[in-house]
């Protein structure tokens, strides 16, 4: 087992991992992905400052804080983050009628630049301090995206109907981008390291919200060994990343057949044999640490690019319940 399973008291056993993670994209996104987008289209007088200001004394600072427990809190700013981020894409990508070269953008956010590179705030002072800063800021910040969205729509920028639609659409469940992950890690060995140590940072190089999620914890299938993933608890899972959650990994006579033989489950229940000289290794996700699997890449797959590779990973392949398709 990777990790130990508690199977009483709070459900959030490493709340300062969540809130290093909530502080940790809640910057990342804020100064290069927004705040970058809001100078470019300021220094052209696409959205000056001033029209956003205008749009903004219509705008009321969103409240951030529901009250209750220190982890209730703690959800509720992963939940605002996920709006803020989702909003972000809303508001800086293919939606906008607005053409910017990539290499203008990273200009922008200082890839380039230091002088450029917009400064990440750092919340000092205990958890609960840096939990009621985080909601503070997140408000605070959210009001700007609100602002800047309306000025999208005052300009003629943004279509509001549309904006709706996609919104509902990213809301619902089901949308996954595990396959794209792995066809990366599959291409670019140094990807693949880094998402093995730093698994929750190094999505966003993809531009992927990692989630709702204190660590994302990844494994890589070899020849000598096979990873599976399981919640001995409830169903933890990185649905942000990997999807819907299948109904099996929810299922009691999975959780607990898997840990006791899962050699032999892994048979029965799913047709994958398992070669006796490969070792099988079983990951409890938590809500602290949420596990995915890299599985092995399907031979007779060079020279094919990363979206076709992303077409042979199946979600099984990426809990460890299966193997990617064959080309």
């Amino acid at each position: 087992m990777s990790d130990d399973h508690h199977a009483s008291g709070s459900h959030m056993h490493d709340i300062e991992a969540h809130v290093r993670a909530v502080e940790e994209d809640l910057e990342y996104y804020r100064a290069k992905r927004l705040e970058p987008r809001i100078f470019f289209l300021a220094r052209r007088g696409i959205v000056t400052l001033y029209d956003i200001i205008e749009s903004g004394a219509e705008v009321k600072e969103p409240t951030v804080r529901p009250g209750g427990s220190l982890e209730e809190r703690v959800r509720a700013l992963e939940d605002a983050l996920d709006e803020y981020v989702r909003s972000i894409g809303l508001v800086t990508f293919d939606l906008v009628k607005v053409d910017v070269v990539i290499e203008d953008t990273r200009k922008e956010r200082g890839d380039y630049d230091d002088f450029f590179r917009i400064a990440k705030k750092h919340r000092e002072g205990s958890l609960e301090e840096r939990v009621g800063a985080l909601e503070r800021d997140i408000a605070t910040y959210m009001r700007l995206l609100r602002a800047f969205t309306q000025a999208h729509f005052a300009k003629g920028l943004l279509d509001a109907g549309e904006v709706a639609r996609r919104r509902e659409q990213l809301a619902k469940p089901g949308v996954s981008h595990g396959p794209r992950i792995v066809a990366r890690a599959w291409v670019d060995p140094d990807f693949k390291e880094r998402l093995i140590t730093r698994g929750r940072e190094t999505v966003r190089e993809l531009g992927i919200p990692p989630g709702r999620l204190g660590k994302l914890g990844v494994v890589e299938n070899t020849d000598a060994v096979h990873n599976v993933v399981v919640c001995t608890l409830c169903s933890c899972y990185p649905h942000d990343l990997l999807g819907d959650t299948p109904w099996w990994y929810k299922h009691d006579s999975y959780k607990t057949r898997i840990i006791v033989d899962p050699r032999a489950t892994l048979k029965e229940m799913f047709g994958l044999e398992i070669a006796r000289e490969r070792e099988i290794r079983v990951h409890d996700s938590t809500s602290d640490v949420r596990w995915m699997v890299i599985p092995r890449r399907p031979a007779g797959t060079q020279g094919m690019s990363e979206e076709q590779l992303a077409g042979l990973v199946t979600r099984d392949s990426l809990i460890g319940a299966g193997e990617p398709r064959e080309p």
